[in-house]
């Protein structure tokens, strides 16, 4: 997903699910972003951990307020690549600084805002459903 600003509005809209891949290293890592239904400001972020892309999710941390916190309840270690990877992309991101020649971020085909498959070639490629584009 391109352009940064693309990629903003996507991982904040609420049911993200996004691949991000080293340009350097190849690694990558699956998260699922998902807004709190109590409090527009608050969001749980999860991280892939095994083979099923649909339920094996764990608890990696909180974005409260537009900023990254690792969870004290978390499985996954503050020091774990997948949530220094996260944190940095999270932290670049926020200073509208992320460096796209550097990561490649992946939707997961699915809507970001309502989590519907996209169909619509240009639903795929904005990541977001006819619908939901026009109530962000």
């Amino acid at each position: 997903m391109t352009p940064l600003n693309d990629v903003a509005r996507f991982a904040q809209a609420g049911n993200a699910t996004f691949t991000l891949r080293s340009k350097k290293t190849g690694g990558r890592f699956t998260y699922r972003v998902r807004q709190s239904e109590d409090d527009a400001s608050f969001f749980f972020v999860q991280l892939l951990t095994g083979p099923d892309n649909t339920a094996d999710y764990a608890y990696l941390g909180v974005i409260r307020r537009g900023v990254y916190f690792h969870g004290k309840k978390s499985r996954i270690t503050r020091d774990a690549p997948s949530n220094k990877a996260f944190e940095w992309f999270w932290r670049m991101l926020a200073a509208s600084e992320l460096p796209l020649d550097q990561v490649e971020v992946f939707h997961c085909g699915r809507c970001g805002r309502c989590g519907r498959p996209l169909t619509v070639p240009e639903s795929v490629a904005s990541g977001f459903g006819p619908d939901c584009i026009g109530k962000l």
